[in-house]
């Protein structure tokens, strides 16, 4: 083979760029400030622990204070309050984490209120409104107040909604069309926002060992809600959130991904 076939093979040779693949670590999150709506209990408290372990500096938003102030004190989270009802607000308290930390990496909206009242018939709009208004409206809003911080600041963010295996059933009740609602809303926000680097999924639980369903410390996770037989922890649901919101779940965007013992994909009712 002369010199010129040689140099010429050379240079039409393709050439393959090495990929980086992230290896989980105790210290992944180092550096990392998150906000955590709804993270004074169940899956938001559990999924803050989990991002703390790691060295993220956490904040967790609420309307509690007594709630809050307990858990700053017990874990050493900073808190701030974070009103769904008065979604106006959401930009403020934005600018307070920004000033105090430098930055906001990555958002988890856990807030979330459910139905009280289960009957259609009876269903009045104050109660419907009352769902709507935290669980589609809300997270609405603060998706938008953050998603305008991390695009105009450059941060290639992270974005994270717990939603539920209902979003993905027949729904009827305004709890259950709010998460189907959700559903959309992340596919929407993904699309919108992954010109400027910034992920955006959702996780989907299956009835989840919480207060939120009257479950407390000691009780039986024995359940008929999925073909286990027992209700999701809360610590599985954090361990799910931990990866969508790492540099490893980098590549899943727009998802919205089920841990519901097959509620919502293969079992829907």
């Amino acid at each position: 083979m002369g010199i010129k076939t040689k140099i010429k093979k050379l240079l039409s040779r393709k050439e393959y760029m090495p990929i980086f693949h992230p290896v989980s670590s105790n210290k992944e999150f180092r550096g990392k400030v998150a906000l955590i709506s709804g993270g004074t209990g169940g899956i938001g408290l559990a999924i803050a622990k989990s991002l703390f372990e790691s060295e993220c500096t956490v904040i967790i938003a609420g309307t509690n204070e007594k709630k809050m102030d307990s858990i700053q004190k017990k874990m050493g989270f900073d808190t701030i309050i974070m009103d769904y009802f008065n979604p106006k607000s959401f930009e403020e308290v934005i600018s307070t984490i920004v000033m105090k930390y430098g930055k906001l990496d990555i958002f988890i909206n856990s807030a979330g209120v459910h139905t009280e009242n289960v009957d259609f018939w009876a269903m009045d709009p104050d109660e419907f409104d009352r769902i709507m208004n935290v669980n589609l409206k809300g997270t609405f809003f603060a998706c938008q107040a953050v998603g305008k911080y991390m695009k105009n600041n450059k941060i290639k963010g992270k974005i994270l909604l717990v939603s539920s295996s209902r979003g993905s059933e027949p729904a009827w009740s305004p709890y259950g069309i709010s998460k189907w609602g959700l559903k959309g809303l992340v596919e929407g926000l993904a699309k919108m926002f992954i010109p400027y680097g910034i992920n955006v999924n959702s996780i989907a639980p299956g009835s989840t060992a919480t207060e939120l369903i009257g479950i407390k410390k000691g009780d039986s996770i024995s359940s008929i809600e999925n073909g286990m037989n027992r209700l999701i922890m809360p610590d599985e649901v954090a361990t799910l959130a931990k990866l969508l919101v790492s540099d490893a779940g980098s590549m899943i965007d727009g998802e919205t991904v089920h841990i519901s013992a097959g509620r919502g994909t293969f079992d829907v009712r």
